[in-house]
């Protein structure tokens, strides 16, 4: 159970409108990623108190600006309140609060209550409130649902009346980073936590280095992302890396890259995914005119998305990648035709599985265990499609579980050989 240290415990007692000015204060005097509170530093924290320290100075404020009451000054303004140990804790991936009495977190990919309790609904809508604020959006009756970034990559989703709740929903942004296996660089790696084989990191690697395109699948929450991030870290560095994203997650460490994400409108009434100023279709069009080497694109949610995605890789920038929302290599393909599917209209089945599947090289699927553990659960090869229009996988390697436990073993194809178009890439690599 979290420990709340006692700062966080003792609400000031200052109106709503004098919060309201020092929040607007520090807004106009500090940069968003101090006010940030998903991504505090010491410095940071430093940079946050001396600012309320001075602005308490002021005499129209009329407060005395003591340690106690900037601390307490910072908790209701730019802190979350009993929330905040939870944000600070590093093991804690996602809070989620149901009720002020029912607020869960996950840690090590498991679920969790916390015992943190609030002190009513409208505390909760206060701290979401809060929230929005720092990110210059307004959580009210007219406007009640909120999806904003912080500054950092965290997501937080909120929902006050008349809609539901309220609710509070916080993504943290991942900072998990880890080789794909022993001996690289992050000192953790998919092999020794136990998401692969060594076999299956040796695969990966040498599919990275013959640049075979991979479309990365899995769940919420199975581990895309910080698998894809894996991956890149196998690039050449003298490649030049194309990144685009609906929401800046990857934090890639590739030195010459570029980053495009896309831009939200601020009232969620015209913020639905279809209705974005620029989404993830414009961005890769836009990123084939920045000449990268190979593309990343962070996930394929929309018509457009699939339909660009797949026109730039097929065009070239071979040894590219993408995540997809599904639970195995052949939900995943059919869901990218679903998408594909409104957008090229003109092609019939049997044409745009074919362009699919000169696209992809690889599908990757991911699952996370009933214990939190998340593993890769399939290596697939696509290599086209047969005569009645069926997609032609192979399992290369694949995940095989004792039941009713989470102990994994990964078995390999026997006679596997790589698809004329994989093995020429191999070819090269080697």
């Amino acid at each position: 159970m979290t420990e709340l240290p006692a700062e966080f415990c003792d609400r000031p007692l200052l109106s709503a409108k004098t919060l309201g000015s020092i929040r607007a204060r520090l807004v106009a005097r500090l940069a968003p990623e101090v006010l940030n509170p998903f991504d505090r530093t010491p410095e940071r924290e430093a940079t946050l108190r001396a600012a309320i320290g001075d602005i308490l100075t002021d005499p129209e404020l009329d407060l005395a600006s003591t340690p106690a009451m900037i601390a307490s000054v910072e908790a209701a303004v730019c802190g979350l309140g009993r929330l905040q140990p939870l944000v600070d804790d590093p093991d804690v991936s996602d809070i989620l609060v149901n009720a002020p009495d029912a607020i869960f977190a996950e840690r090590a990919g498991r679920l969790e209550p916390t015992g943190v309790v609030l002190a009513s609904p409208e505390e909760l809508v206060e701290v979401a409130q809060r929230i929005a604020a720092l990110v210059g959006r307004e959580l009210s009756f007219a406007h009640p649902i909120v999806d904003a970034r912080m500054p950092d990559g965290s997501r937080v989703n909120a929902v006050i009346p008349p809609v539901g709740g309220p609710y509070l929903a916080i993504r943290k942004f991942n900072r998990l980073r880890l080789d794909i296996g022993p001996g690289g660089r992050h000192g953790r790696d998919w092999v020794t936590d136990g998401g692969m084989s060594a076999d299956m990191a040796e695969f990966l690697a040498r599919m990275v280095r013959a640049k075979a395109n991979v479309l990365v699948a899995g769940e919420t929450g199975a581990g895309k992302t910080t698998l894809l991030r894996s991956l890149t870290d196998l690039f050449d560095p003298a490649e030049r890396v194309g990144v685009v994203e609906d929401t800046a997650e990857l934090a890639l460490e590739n030195p010459d890259r570029f980053n495009l994400e896309t831009i939200h409108p601020h009232d969620l009434a015209t913020g639905e995914a279809e209705n974005r100023l620029l989404d993830v279709g414009d961005l890769v069009a836009n990123a084939l005119r920045m000449r990268p080497d190979r593309l990343i694109v962070g996930e394929i949610r929309l018509p457009k998305e699939a339909f660009y995605t797949l026109q730039a890789l097929h065009t070239g920038h071979d040894g590219s990648a993408t995540t997809i929302h599904a639970s195995s290599a052949e939900d995943a393909l059919f869901r990218l035709e679903l998408l594909a599917r409104q957008s090229m209209r003109d092609l019939t089945i049997a044409d745009l599985r074919t362009y699919i599947a000169r696209v992809f090289d690889l599908v990757l699927v991911l699952r996370r265990l009933r214990s939190g553990r998340r593993i890769v659960r399939q290596i697939a090869a696509l290599d086209g499609v047969g005569p009645d229009a069926a997609y032609r996988l192979v399992d290369v390697f694949r995940s095989v579980r004792t039941d009713g436990s989470d102990t994994v073993t990964w078995v390999a194809t026997d006679g596997w050989q790589p698809p004329d178009r994989l093995a020429s890439r191999m070819e090269l690599e080697a």
